[in-house]
């Protein structure tokens, strides 16, 4: 091999190895019921954390996923951790797939798990919650529910609150 080809190779190696380390991750990183909705809280102990409730067919869900993720590059540094979750059924499951893959989150997305009972994933979300969407879940740094919103996220105003947050530690 001559040395002109060497290089070559070398450089080859290296593109691809670059390539595979900047690789999306999944777009769906699993499902969560009730248990797996608390561990993802309890796993972000440290961080302030918004957990946002969406599905495909969700117009103000769409409208502000790109805000979510703007958000969270602005203050991931700072200890913010986004969380996704859709609620779209089991059938919905390429589009859910679909729209992430389009919208490349900056945040993990989970799907809800299909079956189970209900009533438990919205008592471990909220009690009060109808299920309406958007919805959105703020969590201080020790796991503490410290405010909702229903319906679609007031940016600025969200905004506000997880800069309180992330100044409290």
């Amino acid at each position: 091999m001559t040395r002109k080809s060497g290089r070559a190779v070398t450089a080859l190696l290296f593109i691809c190895a670059a390539g595979l380390a900047a690789a999306p991750s999944p777009p769906v990183s699993g499902e969560l019921d009730a248990a797996g909705f608390r561990e993802t809280i309890a796993r972000e102990k440290g961080h302030v954390v918004l957990v946002n409730f969406w599905a495909t067919w969700c117009v103000p869900c769409r409208e502000e996923f790109p805000d979510l993720s703007k958000m969270q590059e602005r203050h991931r540094a700072a200890g913010l951790r986004i969380v996704g979750v859709s609620t779209d059924f089991a059938s919905q499951k390429a589009a859910v797939e679909k729209f992430l893959q389009a919208m490349r989150p900056a945040f993990p997305n989970y799907r809800k798990k299909s079956g189970g009972d209900d009533q438990d994933f919205i008592d471990a979300v909220e009690r009060t919650w109808g299920g309406e969407l958007p919805f959105s879940i703020l969590y201080d740094r020790n796991g503490k529910k410290v405010k909702s919103f229903s319906g679609k996220l007031p940016i600025a105003a969200a905004e506000k609150e997880i800069r309180k947050l992330l100044a409290a530690s």
